[in-house]
């Protein structure tokens, strides 16, 4: 009998899960851990925030793979011993045949002093739920969304968040009287995407009176004069700050020397292989870069989907004797709801050469439609 470990409930982590049940059977054991007790669908945080979700909806307890065959163990990862095949937890030891590290990507709003006390951080669960609340309070006044650095986790979502806002308080009757604005550090909105599709969400950003400022690296926010600062010399008031905090690879993998500059997991591109034995990492941790432009390739939920179906594969045909031969491809999709019960398409490519193939169709019904679809099937399909 095998043991196929998992780290982290996540998107990738949850794929693998299920993949790896249905493929391996029960002769083998298939263990997954995460410090929290609950799976919780990121995609539908902008829906969450502006009320359209309850946080029961968007949530599954990971237990409920049990269902499945799957052991869950609620535990935070002290130390991966790669030499020992073994992971320590704050509850003890597990031993493994092969590991799954898909731990995500951390969030450290301390590197922008005043971010912790004077902003939402808004890919913080519990804070897009304080947030849902505070918005229905607001009759008026300056929203800025600021992003911290790069890289940070789907590309779309800050676009995609003042688009919803735009929407939201124009149904409540109050958008003359609320002022939206973004702060980015990219050089234009998409910017792996060309300057084509760049343009069109610059145009449809001025099209809904939604403020942008790019090439911002933010300094500090004051929450005491509700100030951002930016390089430059530039200082924006604003009565509410929404954030996407820094990205780093995870902590604990610091030590085991599998990781890059930024704490990001080094792994073959096609196989998501480490280079440590039966160690594989998948999602936001991992390092993958565009093959052209040696620059981080963009982290989503749908490429941690892609990664886990190929890896998970591949340790079954292991297991069984036979050979790996599935391959990442870098394909993947998005859907940005833009309001008004319309959405962006968007596909991506970013192995192509010379650079990424990336498109992004007009706002469209359909896509709306599929987007929720989606999020059904996610929450039933997998737990």
């Amino acid at each position: 009998m095998s043991t196929v470990l998992i780290l982290g409930g996540g998107t990738g982590g949850v794929v693998c899960a299920n993949v790896l049940w249905k493929t391996l059977g029960k002769g083998h054991r298939v263990v997954l851990v995460d410090r929290k007790d609950s799976h919780v669908f990121m995609g539908s945080y902008p829906l969450l925030m502006i009320n359209k979700r309850k946080a029961e909806d968007i949530t599954r307890k990971l237990e409920n793979l049990a269902k499945k065959g799957v052991e869950f163990i609620h535990s935070e990862v002290k130390k991966i011993l790669t030499e020992q095949f073994a992971v320590q937890t704050d509850s003890g030891y597990i031993e493994y045949d092969y590991l799954i590290i898909s731990l995500g990507a951390e969030h450290h709003p301390e590197t922008v002093p005043g971010f912790a006390e004077g902003a939402y951080n808004i890919y913080n669960f519990d804070d897009v739920v304080r947030l849902g609340s505070h918005l229905k309070t607001i009759r008026g006044g300056k929203i800025v969304l600021f992003i911290s650095s790069l890289p940070f986790i789907c590309p779309s979502a800050p676009y995609e968040i003042v688009f919803l806002l735009d929407e939201y308080f124009r149904e409540r009757g109050i958008r003359d009287k609320v002022e939206l604005s973004l702060v980015t550090p990219e050089q234009a909105p998409y910017p792996l995407a060309g300057p084509r599709v760049g343009a069109s969400v610059r145009r449809m950003l001025q099209e809904r009176r939604i403020g942008l400022t790019t090439n911002a690296r933010v300094l500090t926010l004051d929450p005491s004069s509700k100030t951002l600062a930016l390089d430059q010399g530039i200082n924006i008031q604003a009565d509410l700050f929404l954030g996407i905090p820094s990205h780093w690879g995870p902590t604990v993998m610091r030590s085991t020397g599998l990781v890059e500059e930024g704490g990001w997991i080094e792994v073959d591109p096609y196989t998501l292989e480490t280079k440590r034995k039966n160690v594989f990492a998948i999602g936001d941790a991992t390092g993958l870069r565009l093959p052209v432009m040696n620059v981080l390739a963009p982290k989503a939920g749908v490429f941690a989907h892609y990664q886990a179906e190929v890896v998970s594969r591949n340790i079954a045909l292991l297991i069984k004797g036979e050979k790996a031969h599935f391959r990442y491809t870098a394909k993947g999709l998005c859907i940005m709801y833009t309001g008004f019960g319309r959405a962006r398409y968007s596909t991506v490519r970013y192995f192509t050469k010379p650079k990424p193939f990336i498109t992004l169709l007009r706002p469209a019904r359909w896509a709306y439609w599929a987007k929720l679809a989606f999020e059904k099937y996610w929450l039933t399909r997998f737990f």
